[in-house]
């Protein structure tokens, strides 16, 4: 078959003979999948030839009634759905058995099943790079199963009301899709606000000259249309540039956007967010009177609590901590018990409600302090798992810069994103200060190095952050000698982590080497005055010998690694008087 005779079959009503055609009674022995199956098994490797149209002419023409679409769309949705996932020129062309080139003449039967909106353009991701695609939409395969004509979703004509959700509904789920380009993300909400002239909203967004300001306005809507009333109201910057192709497009307009001099900001229809009471000039918002003359018809949802992407960089998932047994001295293990019952979740929330009642701090810090290998690291770890809380771990030495005022911005972001991830978890995190000896430790009253007063500002913000914190902190320090007294008036609950005592060293000793005996390990604990952390310090190094020798070590080799673990810390002999 020639090209002209590709297009001759686009366009005709029918391209085989009548009696070819079925009866009304046959037509009851197909469904609509059964039809397509044969058709794209007849289309494969036929490289479009006449041989083609006159295997599969009753279910060509079953098709082409019952779908409202010309024989070489029929195919093609055939072959789509037999492929399935995002379809490129190059596979449809694979499919045919025919050249790439020859396969997209076909365009324009592509083309119109986009503006039927059976089809939506996409990005196919193959081997080599990405290529022009195209995909269904949502809801065409589901009728062919049921054996019924995909009727697209009526886009025209829509309320103020449906209109917005609408709008919403394709920015949070349906143009989150990594296949579909930012560009046809943009043209689908352009063309929604196209045939939707007739609301006072569109024929606003319809007369910007600005691209970028139709899709930011649109974006703040559906913002708007999910978080209206609540603190997490308000798109960043960062945002914003996802919607646009590298983001380069958007960020040459960021400065406008930031000094408020884009022209929604000079129109009155979007303003800065407000954070702790100032102005955040990265965040946006709709102003009160965009809310009431463009959306004045609008009824916001209940507002929802906004889904922040956490990365497992930063976050630890109680679910990954592993189970490990700890052993407690008296007063610690009270402590604990009080904490873990805090923490529960039916505990923090009564706790919560009670301490806001009463007009006091809603937030909970806790303070673990004493000597190393005490189990202070491991205790928070603990803690987290057994009441299913995520851990948002700090690295101390990452929060210091040293451009003067970065610091302080870095200290501060640490709250500001624990703030966001709050408000996206159903169950409070737990923001952990693994070892901060080095930013809780006394502000110095005279200071002359930028050092000095870079401290002195980052503890500042720690102070008026634990102030005003409504979640869970823990920080842990091995010194306690120079903590401010300022510190230790913020934090709730202070636990100091003593080494094991007696009894306690004997279960740490069993529990880590069970082979020994029970008499064994409590001569080990008289023996040797061991932290936690030091008594797994020989556990491991019994293991490591079973692995070099395959033999366990004996007590007396155990004690000798006990020996080993004591540092010579003799000085050198004296040289002179």
């Amino acid at each position: 078959m020639e090209e002209n005779d590709i297009f001759s079959l686009s366009e005709c009503d029918c391209a085989v003979d009548d009696d070819c055609l079925f009866s009304e009674a046959y037509v009851e022995n197909f469904s609509i999948i059964e039809a397509l199956d044969h058709v794209q098994e007849a289309a494969r490797n036929s490289k479009l030839s006449d041989d083609l149209w006159i295997e599969c002419a009753d279910e060509v023409d079953f098709l082409c009634k019952r779908l409202d679409l010309n024989y070489i769309q029929v195919m093609l949705v055939a072959i789509m759905s037999e492929i399935g996932d995002v379809v490129s020129w190059r596979r449809i062309a694979d499919f045919l058995g025919m050249s790439r080139l020859k396969a997209m003449t076909l365009t324009p039967d592509i083309d119109d099943l986009c503006d039927k909106r059976w089809v939506m353009p996409c990005v196919a991701r193959e081997r080599g790079g990405n290529y022009d695609g195209f995909k269904f939409v949502s809801g065409v395969i589901k009728a062919f199963r049921h054996n019924k004509k995909f009727v697209p979703e009526k886009l025209d004509g829509l309320s103020e009301q449906v209109f917005v959700d609408r709008l919403t509904r394709y920015i949070c789920e349906e143009g989150r899709d990594c296949n579909i380009s930012h560009e046809e993300n943009n043209r689908w909400m352009l063309q929604l606000v196209e045939m939707n002239q007739h609301l006072p909203l569109c024929k606003k967004i319809m007369s910007f000259e600005e691209e970028i300001s139709k899709i930011v306005l649109l974006q703040v809507i559906a913002d708007y249309a999910q978080y209206g009333g609540r603190d997490c109201e308000g798109l960043n910057l960062a945002q914003l540039t996802d919607w646009f192709e590298d983001g380069v497009e958007f960020m040459m307009s960021a400065e406008e956007f930031k000094d408020g001099t884009q022209e929604l900001f000079s129109l009155d229809i979007i303003e800065h967010g407000c954070q702790d009471g100032m102005a955040d000039t990265q965040i946006y918002v709709l102003t009160t009177n965009a809310k009431n003359d463009l959306l004045g018809d609008f009824v916001p949802h209940s507002p929802k609590r906004r889904r922040v992407k956490i990365s497992e960089r930063e976050v630890l998932r109680h679910k990954n901590i592993k189970k490990k047994e700890m052993y407690y001295n008296n007063a610690e293990r009270i402590q604990m018990d009080r904490l873990r019952s805090v923490l529960s979740s039916e505990g923090f929330k009564n706790v919560q409600n009670r301490l806001a009642d009463s007009g006091l701090r809603r937030g909970i810090s806790c303070l673990f302090y004493g000597a190393p290998g005490t189990g202070k690291t491991e205790s928070v770890l603990q803690l987290a798992r057994e009441t299913g809380r995520d851990i948002m771990q700090i690295d101390i030495a990452g929060l210091r810069d040293k451009y003067v005022g970065e610091s302080e911005k870095n200290i501060k972001s640490v709250f500001s994103r624990y703030k966001e991830i709050c408000k996206s978890c159903e169950v409070t995190p737990i923001l952990f200060f693994n070892e901060a000896d080095a930013i809780i430790n006394s502000r110095l009253e005279s200071t002359h190095s930028s050092v000095e007063k870079m401290d002195n500002a980052m503890q500042n913000i720690i102070l008026q952050e634990l102030e005003n914190l409504d979640g869970i902190l823990i920080a842990t320090t091995n010194l306690t000698g120079n903590l401010d007294k300022a510190f230790d008036r913020r934090f709730l609950f202070k636990v100091e982590f003593l080494k094991p005592g007696l009894k306690a060293k004997q279960h740490i000793w069993h529990s880590i080497l069970p082979e020994f005996s029970e008499g064994d390990c409590q001569c080990l604990a008289a023996e040797f005055d061991f932290s936690g952390g030091q008594i797994e310090n020989i556990a491991r190094k019994c293991n490591i010998e079973y692995i070099l020798s395959g033999e366990k070590p004996s007590i007396d080799r155990v004690r000798e690694y006990c020996q080993e673990e004591y540092l010579n810390r003799n000085n050198r002999a004296k040289i002179g008087f």
